[in-house]
């Protein structure tokens, strides 16, 4: 009988150390998890291939199966892609805004469900996830409970959550089962993995999406953070690096939210950068600069901004934390 590995759902193999899955034959009989993901959840290495999965291909064979859907996504990652993503997925499902317990003091976690729902015009369930037991995995226990649920599929976009959330289903349910790998790095779970909780709950890992527009950036924390500025006309800020630039025509203050890894987030300049060549039009006061993958950009003030990003890779919308959104 072929194995797949527990941590990232590969078939088990022996054969080729380059390839995915890969156990010593000698260790075989006894492995739970292919030599990646065991040095991924012992010495924190990721190395090898990770290619995800094509959309298309997880929805398509989703939409063919009769089971629910849970469809995690984080604050920072609610965008027009992921949404048209989460609206292709024809059968019954709910979308679930992850790690809540992150978001500013200052916003009511109610508003960003009733945000979603009405700007980004979402009929299914919210659910509003985030906490500090089990970080608030039991809100979802108790959402499958009350609609007698029994087999469900985790979806999201890559770093999402999914397989934490499996994880600490697993510890409230007080589980035998093994722990599925969870890592800051992109595409960690590689194929579906069945993980049957109990004999009234099984959940399928699924692996990650990639959005076609994500702007690139490799290193990211578990931490949320919002950094303030108050930029003066004809000022630069500079973003994750030096690697992107948001030039104002006007005085504004902005908040960037995000969970990039840097110590340079952002910091501004007097002078402007090279190659901002592309324009952003911000028509109302609270507006966001949604920068696909990386989080957004509020705006206080309307302005003109010239930036280096291409505009495939933005989203303007009204303020999630403060905008007016019917």
């Amino acid at each position: 009988m072929n194995k797949i590995c527990y941590g990232c759902g590969v078939k088990l193999q022996s054969e080729d150390k380059n390839r995915l899955g890969y156990i010593p034959a000698k260790k075989m009989d006894d492995a739970k998890y292919c030599m990646r993901c065991f040095r991924l959840i012992n010495y924190g290495e990721n190395k090898g291939s990770q290619t995800p999965k094509d959309v298309k291909e997880i929805v398509g064979k989703i939409n063919k199966d009769c089971r629910f859907v849970i469809f995690l996504v984080d604050y920072l990652n609610i965008n027009k892609e992921t949404i048209e993503i989460f609206k292709s997925i024809k059968k019954e499902k709910v979308l679930v805004i992850n790690k809540c317990e992150l978001l500013p003091s200052s916003v009511k976690a109610e508003r960003i469900k009733d945000y979603v729902h009405n700007y980004y015009r979402i009929e299914d369930d919210i659910i509003i996830k985030g906490g500090k037991a089990h970080h608030g995995a039991k809100t979802v226990i108790n959402y499958l409970n009350d609609k007698d649920i029994k087999e469900s599929y985790i979806l999201g976009l890559s770093n999402s959550g999914k397989s934490t959330l499996i994880n600490d289903i697993r510890d409230i349910l007080k589980s035998n089962v093994e722990t599925i790998t969870v890592s800051k790095k992109a595409n960690t779970t590689l194929d579906f993995i069945r993980v049957n909780m109990n004999d009234d709950l099984l959940l399928i890992d699924s692996p990650g999406f990639i959005i076609d527009h994500a702007l690139n950036y490799d290193a990211f924390t578990k931490n949320i953070v919002a950094y303030s500025l108050q930029m003066k006309i004809c000022e630069t800020a500079s973003l994750l690096d030096n690697k992107y630039f948001l030039k104002f025509d006007a005085d504004t203050p902005i908040i960037f939210y995000t969970n990039a890894d840097s110590k340079k987030n952002i910091k501004k300049y007097f002078r402007a950068a090279p190659n901002l060549v592309h324009t952003i039009e911000i028509t109302e006061n609270n507006m966001d600069v949604v920068l696909l993958g990386i989080g957004f950009v509020t705006i206080k003030k309307k302005c003109v901004i010239t930036t280096n990003i291409p505009l495939e890779n933005l989203e303007v919308r009204p303020s999630m934390f403060g905008g007016k959104y019917e």
